[in-house]
């Protein structure tokens, strides 16, 4: 791969950072307003599709919104393939990579939905969670299905750990370089708070998932909509899923911060 096609990918792997950091962003503020009682709604990622489509304009921001989502994707493809990551080959590293590939899969999946989107032919498919119920439909009628879909929520739940993980110890910081002093802190507090709520949205998700398979009832399964009715439906519910939902917006601010800070480069 010569320079000029290495600097393209790269250019657009940091664009993939951006879309990203918007659909984060629409999807907590709608969330956040949902909470507080000012419109909205409990919104998935096609929620925030939608809310691009009805700018003015919408069709081709959500065309350039669909390339920034696909070059996100085609970097996590590289990343799993290539190792930029230099997580190495063990059992870890390789769990690491192909958590990369899955990633790329979902944003290919979400960039095709906005390029559908765009071109008037459908309009937020996916959202509601169905994903998540074919998905266990399908696992539930194969032999075995019920405990693979058991482990499947079991690793969204440790994925949702990791996230959390993130946010109280602020590791993801070691992956920005340059970042002004005088922005760092504010920056970083976004990042914590982000990461720490995609933790807990992620940790629901899994939960649910896994009670569905339990119970052998699809239906109970859901995404990030899902999650938000279960937070609430909980004690102090309302302003559980305002914080949660800020703090999705603080997740996309920091994706903004990667884009422009952190060392994207195929080595």
């Amino acid at each position: 791969m010569n320079g000029q096609r290495k600097h393209e990918i790269e250019s657009l792997a940091k664009a993939g950072y951006v879309a990203k950091g918007i659909v984060y962003i629409l999807v907590g503020a709608l969330t956040a307003m949902s909470a507080l009682g000012m419109g909205g709604k409990k919104a998935s990622n096609s929620d925030a599709l939608l809310q691009v489509k009805s700018f003015p304009g919408g069709s081709f921001l959500l065309g350039i919104l669909a390339v920034g989502l696909l070059g996100y994707a085609l970097w996590r493809f590289i990343q799993a393939i290539k190792d930029t990551e230099n997580k190495g080959s063990d059992s870890k590293g390789m769990l690491k990579r192909i958590g990369y590939a899955i990633s790329g899969l979902l944003y290919g999946s979400l960039a095709f939905v906005a390029f559908k989107m765009a071109t008037g032919d459908g309009g937020g498919s996916g959202g509601g969670g169905s994903r998540e119920k074919d998905m266990l439909s399908t696992l539930l009628d194969k032999p075995f299905g019920k405990y693979m879909a058991i482990i499947i929520g079991l690793i969204i739940i440790g994925k949702g750990l990791n996230q959390l993980y993130k946010g109280i110890t602020a590791s993801f910081m070691k992956d920005v370089t340059g970042l002004p002093r005088d922005r760092f802190d504010v920056l970083k507090k976004a990042g914590q708070a982000g990461f720490s709520a995609r933790g807990i949205v992620f940790g629901i998700v899994g939960f649910l998932f896994v009670k569905a398979a339990w119970l052998q009832q699809p239906n109970k399964a859901g995404g990030t909509e899902s999650a938000f009715s279960f937070l609430q439906t909980s004690p102090f519910g309302n302003l559980l899923l305002a914080i949660v939902a800020l703090g999705l917006i603080g997740y996309g601010i920091f994706m903004f911060v990667q884009s422009r800070y952190s060392n994207i480069s195929i080595h």
